[in-house]
């Protein structure tokens, strides 16, 4: 399944524990996301949004962590920024643009 999050195709569900972003792939723009509402109906809330490093990033391991997990049913989305079309300013622009969209943890994204 995928999300559109301000017109960026994000991929995803991911498992926050065992998914990692190394240093040797594409960097990414994340966006951490709870599954809320029925199985039937469901909607999604932008708990957090960033970008990776070049050096890569560990989900298990970002510091806000604590501030979102009692948060129940969250999963990380990837919009995958090539180094070759986006630079890390591009990466920050667009988890920037995101944060004011989605203003996390409150943002729903619309269907």
């Amino acid at each position: 399944m995928a999300l559109k999050l301000a017109g960026y195709l994000f991929t995803g569900p991911f498992p926050i524990e065992t998914t990692e972003v190394r240093r040797n792939q594409a960097p990414v723009v994340y966006a951490i996301i709870a599954k809320e509402g029925e199985q039937w109906a469901p909607s999604f809330r932008v708990i957090e949004v960033g970008f990776s490093e070049d050096a890569g990033v560990r989900f298990a391991e970002l510091p806000s962590r604590t501030s979102w997990e009692d948060i129940r049913q969250l999963s990380v989305y990837l919009f995958y920024a090539p180094r070759s079309e986006y630079s890390i300013e591009d990466r920050c622009a667009i988890a920037t643009t995101l944060k004011n969209l989605y203003n996390p943890p409150n943002g729903l994204v619309s269907a």
